[in-house]
């Protein structure tokens, strides 16, 4: 993550208006870092020094207007182009549902499973890891037949291993320092 990233986040969440939809932002700008990296020919017209200023200005605002972007997330967008930093958005956006989570006190978790987990398992997990987090939870769940069974949680750097061949692990550390052997 670049050093300007969490600078702007902090400035994004500081200056907007109370009760600001900070998820329906994120939502509309990350369409709009899409639309951008997916196309050459604007990142390389947003590039361009040939290019006059108000023509890129007006880019931004009809792919605001295209993306139902609120008049607070279009001027935070014409800043970004103002400071060079508009193709950077992407970074800009994860830094900012960043701190929008650790400011509402969510984790984001990605839960690993072998198979399917229905909506009581996920949140069975989520539960147990709010309980030990003190944290509202929130997960994407991702399957890999490599796993056994159970399920291997992520968040950051945190690691929660329920996962079958943890349990085994775990029995076998148990039986050494049982036996001494």
């Amino acid at each position: 993550m670049s050093s300007f990233t969490r600078p702007y986040a902090r400035a994004f969440l500081e200056a907007a208006p109370p009760g600001y939809d900070v998820v329906s932002f994120l939502a509309a700008g990350e369409t709009i870092a899409r639309a951008i990296a997916a196309n050459p020919k604007l990142r390389a017209f947003l590039l361009a020094p040939n290019v006059p200023r108000e023509a890129k200005s007006q880019s931004i605002a009809a792919l605001a207007a295209k993306a139902n972007l609120d008049a607070y997330g279009t001027r935070f967008l014409q800043v970004m182009l103002r400071n060079h930093r508009l193709l950077e958005a992407a970074e800009v956006f994860k830094a900012l549902r960043d701190a929008n989570d650790a400011r509402q006190n969510i984790l984001r978790v990605r839960i690993t499973a072998a198979a399917a987990l229905t909506d009581a398992e996920k949140r069975a997990v989520e539960d147990a890891i709010a309980a030990r987090t003190g944290k509202v939870v929130r997960s994407q769940v991702d399957l890999d037949s490599g796993l056994i069974g159970g399920f291997v949680a992520r968040a950051g750097s945190q690691v929660f291993d329920g996962s079958v061949a943890a349990a085994i692990r775990q029995f076998q550390t148990q039986v050494k320092e049982r036996t001494g052997a």
